[in-house]
């Protein structure tokens, strides 16, 4: 769907849905502060007064991206992200934009989205960060995430043979990322990757022994919008990654990349105490040793991830060249600190 596809009926039919008027006289695009790499983005402000409650709804328009190289890449999410809008949110008390349309076509792997506009509020970028009382805040909603699906029965992910199979995976890419990661973090990034080749099958073995949920697989500050009140829960976005999986790759993955390694370093022990608090307010329970054995788990696996997503950098953005070299040094302490940790008991 094309902008010139996007008609002042398909809309009007679309928010008759929801009780506001039909009565669209015009639309007008603009271009949303937040980019994204995965997709392209239009803020949509229909022009017309809504005859029930004098409300004109700002609308963020999301599809899948127009370049064939990012649409490869990022096809798997699309699906994923409509399921999540259509069969998953309605069904959990998580913070997340209001969904008016979700749509997507296996065929030619498009997908739209028309959400709720949560403008003037905003992403948080990468390199500001979030306070570790932010960090906290935000686990609240992660934490009412989880427990909605939570199982304590582990999750068969694959045979053995398909946990191994990842070693496969991330050789091909190791000599693909080698020269990045050694630029921009130090001369060891072929060491931890040898490293996390030979330990990898045996982690996600274990991560899929314990308890498995759904989680937002892709959580970090870009993808957490504060809202302007104080009081009101932030919102979680971008549910691409979305899936049933063990929950820590969630915590890890967003103390990691949302707090410096000072900061993490400072305040991880007490942000995961406190998860699991919010876990077992909201009805499930994770005993401590082992949460905090698959925290660092999972804190290792991002370094697969830096070594994949590398492998991507000729689709990369403006925003996410700046932004790597900044995360790829915070998930190489991270791994650097559970590698220690271990080598030293």
């Amino acid at each position: 769907m094309t902008p010139d596809e996007f008609t002042r009926t398909w809309l009007a039919t679309i928010l008759t849905r929801y009780g506001f008027s039909a009565a669209v006289e015009a639309i007008e695009f603009r271009l949303p502060r937040a980019s994204s790499l995965s997709s392209e983005m239009l803020r949509v402000i229909p022009r017309f007064q809504d005859e029930t409650t004098g409300v004109t709804p700002a609308l963020l328009w999301k599809r899948s991206a127009n370049d064939h190289l990012r649409r490869e890449v990022f096809e798997p999410g699309y699906a994923a992200e409509v399921e999540f809008y259509r069969e998953i949110a309605p069904r959990i008390d998580v913070s997340v934009p209001r969904c008016l349309t979700a749509a997507y076509e296996r065929e030619t792997g498009a997908h739209v989205l028309l959400l709720q506009d949560l403008a003037p509020s905003t992403p948080n970028d990468f390199i500001q960060g979030i306070s570790s009382e932010e960090a906290a805040f935000t686990l609240r909603e992660f934490a009412r995430l989880h427990a909605a699906h939570w199982t304590d029965g582990a999750m068969l992910q694959g045979s053995t043979e398909a946990l191994a199979g990842h070693q496969m995976f991330v050789k091909p890419h190791a000599s693909l990322s080698a020269a990045y990661l050694t630029e921009h973090v130090d001369g060891r990034a072929i060491e931890r990757t040898r490293r996390y080749a030979d330990e990898e099958a045996a982690h996600l073995a274990a991560l899929a022994a314990g308890p498995q949920t759904f989680i937002h697989g892709d959580a970090h500050p870009a993808n957490v919008i504060f809202p302007q009140s104080s009081t009101a829960r932030p919102h979680l976005i971008d549910w691409q990654h979305s899936r049933v999986d063990a929950p820590l790759r969630d915590i890890a993955r967003f103390l990691i990349f949302s707090l410096s390694t000072e900061e993490r370093r400072a305040h991880e022990q007490a942000l995961l105490s406190n998860y699991l608090d919010q876990l077992r307010t909201n009805g499930a329970s994770y005993d401590a040793p082992s949460a905090a054995r698959d925290y660092r788990i999972a804190s290792k696996l991002e370094w697969g991830w830096a070594v994949a997503f590398v492998r991507h950098k000729s689709i990369w953005d403006r925003d996410t060249r700046a932004v790597m070299p900044i995360l790829v040094k915070r998930i190489a302490a991270a791994f650097d600190d559970v590698t220690l940790e271990r080598d030293l008991a």
